[in-house]
């Protein structure tokens, strides 16, 4: 499988960044993952991290080279993340569980498995035909737009437009929203991000920036205008994308490609911005991290 890849996180106007995202592949399968740490400083960042880590740690056990059931393996290892989560604050006697959105993906002979808790975004975007498939959040903004009480663009400045119902650290179970399995073709873009991205771009202007071109020629700008609109108080702005180019493409010397026949298995991202959590991870998965 031969990709472009693209892999961002910008702190914004916060002061500390709770995003976390990854992109880990074998030679035959590719996962993408972003995670939007919620609630005060660490705590957030606690939950992102737990997920991004451990859900790298179960996709190299059991993509050998590919994973036999790829939903099954998201849902699994969401529902794994969340009781990590839970016991990580127990084991800790933190005044408050970490939480965090989670959106994640699979692709695997020539198919995209997704799924996503909260409202952290997928979109899928054809390089012909523009934008096939959009996640829909699980928020309390959604939900007025799905009852027909709030227009897309109202929802962009309504009070409660941060307000998500649905996520991983929660006291009851998430939710984990399963999206329909998606052929991919070459041109295809998967484009992973959390809604400081999202919410400073419309669909309409996400889906023509994307006709005819890899995520290497498009994310920059969009990072570098979704910033800028939301000025210095932004929030937290993280992208992973990839866009499936042609069995035969040359790839020599290219920057910010994968062949994933011949890079060997690898995080192709991981993200610590605080010793603490280092430390964490270590504890997490038994190990030193990579």
């Amino acid at each position: 499988m031969k990709l472009s890849l693209y892999q961002e996180s910008r702190i914004g106007g916060r002061s500390y960044n709770q995003d976390r995202q990854v992109i880990a592949h074998s030679r035959e399968a590719v996962m993408l993952v972003v995670a939007d740490g919620m609630g005060g400083h660490l705590q957030g960042e606690v939950a992102a991290q737990i997920t991004i880590d451990l859900m790298s740690e179960l996709f190299y056990q059991q993509a050998t080279p590919s994973l036999s059931h790829p939903n099954r393996f998201l849902v699994n290892a969401i529902s794994s993340t969340h009781q990590a989560i839970l016991d990580y604050a127990a084991d800790h006697r933190l005044p408050e569980i970490p939480s965090t959105t989670v959106v994640a993906a699979i692709i695997q002979q020539g198919m995209l498995h997704w799924c996503h808790v909260g409202d952290s975004r997928l979109y899928l975007l054809d390089g012909k035909q523009g934008m096939r498939l959009r996640s829909r959040d699980h928020s309390q903004v959604q939900r007025l737009i799905d009852q027909g009480k709030l227009t897309e663009e109202g929802a962009r400045t309504h009070p409660e437009r941060n307000k998500i119902y649905n996520c991983l650290g929660a006291t009851t179970d998430p939710d984990i929203d399963i999206g329909e399995k998606q052929l991919l073709q070459p041109g295809c873009s998967v484009l992973l991000c959390t809604d400081g991205l999202w919410s400073q771009i419309s669909d309409s202007e996400m889906e023509k920036v994307f006709i005819g071109r890899a995520v290497g020629q498009v994310m920059p700008a969009l990072m570098n205008v979704a910033e800028r609109r939301a000025g210095s108080n932004g929030d937290n702005l993280s992208a992973v994308a990839v866009t499936l180019l042609d069995d035969g493409a040359e790839l020599a010397g290219k920057p910010d490609t994968l062949d994933t026949m011949v890079t060997p298995p690898r995080y192709a991202g991981r993200q610590i911005l605080d010793p603490n959590l280092e430390l964490m991870h270590q504890e997490i998965l038994g190990s030193k991290p990579d």
